[in-house]
């Protein structure tokens, strides 16, 4: 199986669909593309039709966006399986995936890593402290509220990483980068959650590579 993603790295959805393949265990080339850039790939525009990454080619196949990137790896790839097959936990793993992909890519990737760290590295403008402190103060500590609800073992559905994980996790990769953390004393399951999180070896390889990128780019 031949696989490309195309995409940025430090995307969130990007991200996700790297720990997906890692976590299956599916090598993969990664091509960086820009979507505000000018200089993308043919194949890219050719086969993304909304312009937006991640893309994905496997063998002959290509296909858009990491929601349908991760359910079609789900289903080509069963022998790894990252969705239960209770169907009460899979539909929970699904609201997992829209509430990080909706709600706490806004608030980290927005209001905190956008203005933190692309503003002035990236966009070459001040950052907006009014969006961080929001962000920092408030945004934030309300999720870390949701999860220490409903969290009840070493991962969101249960004590093995899966797909619930990856989507929610990714968001914290992007906090990490800001050098926000999450206090174990108001929060200790979320806390250790996060901690377990980003040491896991799914994770760890990725986070280093982003760190390396940002570092280059004078953005760490």
């Amino acid at each position: 199986m031949s696989i490309v993603l195309y995409g940025a790295g430090l995307s969130p959805y990007v991200r996700k669909v790297r720990l997906a393949l890692a976590l299956k265990g599916l090598d993969y080339e990664l091509i960086p593309v820009i979507p505000q850039s000018d200089d993308k790939p043919e194949e890219f525009v050719k086969n993304s039709p909304l312009g937006k990454i991640p893309l994905i080619h496997i063998d002959d196949f290509y296909l858009a966006d990491s929601s349908a990137i991760l359910s079609y790896l789900e289903r080509s790839r069963p022998d790894t399986s990252l969705l239960s097959d209770d169907p009460k936990l899979a539909a929970k793993a699904m609201w997992f995936e829209a509430y990080a992909s909706s709600h706490m890519t806004s608030v980290i990737g927005g209001h905190l890593f956008a203005e933190l760290i692309l503003a002035p590295a990236f966009f070459n403008r001040p950052s907006n402290q009014e969006e961080i402190e929001l962000a920092k103060t408030v945004e934030i500590p309300e999720i870390f509220d949701y999860l220490e609800s409903v969290l009840c073992a070493d991962y969101l559905l249960g004590n093995t990483l899966g797909h619930a994980d990856i989507c929610v996790g990714g968001s914290f990769v992007t906090m990490g980068h800001c050098g926000v953390g999450c206090d174990a004393a108001k929060w200790p399951k979320t806390s250790a959650y996060i901690d377990r999180l980003m040491s896991d070896p799914v994770f760890s390889p990725i986070i280093s590579d982003e760190q390396q990128f940002l570092a280059a780019m004078g953005a760490s």
